[in-house]
């Protein structure tokens, strides 16, 4: 994640209310009332953070997974409800694959095992489609560090913004990476139009399309963007109090360089794939409300990357695509 600030462990978030009337169209947080029961999606209670301002706390993304292989950070991955996470599909183009034992999600001191994996059947190991959903084997707890996010049909009221979010435990910069104590970091981008990050895209030295369910966010002059590592996690926005997933971390030409901003898979353009595949397998009762489910493992402590060893190396890891001056 380039040029991004720590997000450091101070403060408390009090428990959220729950929302007892579904949201207006206008402000459609569709898991709100369609697979969270009714728990609030997209909410924190931290005030919107401003360009300049100090370090967000550790309750600013709470619904920021990390998602695991064999207990070592592999992707990012944002939680939609108790059971169901949203994720890129090409964290699993690794020689370990859908091997579902092997596969966590890290939610702050809390770990869930993955159930199921679904990839989107489009997907051919490469953007677009590249999205995937996993199914946890027992429902998360909400706490106050631990939300659900929203998502929506439509991504039309967040073109053009400037202040949304990426947040990650990737690359600080190409070819570093994060350093201990391994805190989450976070970055504001701007949501780049689509013509104009396909022109940029189609530059001599890397021809390649920006089109489907391909969206680009950053910086023209560089120096803010998602990195290695970073694959799968959310990039957000916010609209009248409440959070709204409008991307998923898919792939760049480095990170942060000039007239290269990050591509992202817009979640909206698969709303009814999400919705559908929730729906067909099942929603746990516990989603409406109670808690009956197992409590989640233990975790030794917030997600952390694991050593040079694995992190960020062909073989091991998925990062975010590292493409050279060709077609990914």
């Amino acid at each position: 994640m380039c040029c991004l600030s720590g997000v450091q462990e101070e403060g408390a978030w009090p428990p959220p209310l729950i929302q007892k009337t579904p949201p207006t169209p206008h402000n459609s947080c569709w898991g709100t009332y369609s697979f969270t029961g009714l728990w609030p999606c997209g909410h924190r209670t931290l005030p919107s953070r401003v360009v300049g301002g100090e370090n967000a706390r550790l309750e600013s993304w709470p619904w920021q997974g990390s998602l695991r292989l064999w207990g070592s950070h592999m992707c990012g991955a944002s939680l939609l409800s108790r059971r169901w996470v949203l994720t890129a599909a090409h964290c699993f183009e690794t020689s370990f694959g859908l091997h579902r034992g092997i596969w966590n999600l890290q939610a702050y001191y809390n770990r869930y095992q993955v159930e199921d994996i679904y990839l989107n059947p489009q997907f051919k190991g490469k953007a677009p489609y590249d999205i995937a959903l996993l199914r946890l084997d027992s429902s998360v707890k909400y706490t106050n560090l631990i939300q659900p996010i929203c998502i929506v049909p439509s991504a039309l009221e967040f073109e053009n913004r400037t202040d949304c979010w990426v947040t990650g435990w990737g690359d600080i910069r190409e070819g570093e990476d994060l350093p201990s104590p391994y805190t989450l970091q976070e970055v504001q981008v701007s949501i780049i139009n689509t013509t104009i990050c396909n022109h940029l895209y189609q530059m001599s030295d890397f021809r390649y399309s920006i089109w489907g369910d391909m969206v680009c966010a950053g910086q023209l002059a560089g120096g803010k963007d998602s990195c290695f590592g970073d694959s799968g996690g959310p990039l957000v926005c916010e609209l009248e109090g409440l959070w709204y997933q409008i991307g998923i971390v898919s792939w760049g030409v480095g990170c942060g360089r000039p007239n290269r901003p990050g591509v992202y898979t817009n979640v909206s353009q698969h709303f009814d794939w999400i919705r559908m595949l929730i729906a067909r397998n099942g929603i746990p009762r516990q989603e409406s409300g109670g808690e009956t489910a197992a409590p989640p493992r233990a975790s030794p402590g917030p997600p952390r990357p694991p050593s040079d060893k694995g992190r960020g190396r062909p073989a091991l890891t998925v990062p975010r695509l590292r493409l050279p001056a060709g077609r990914p």
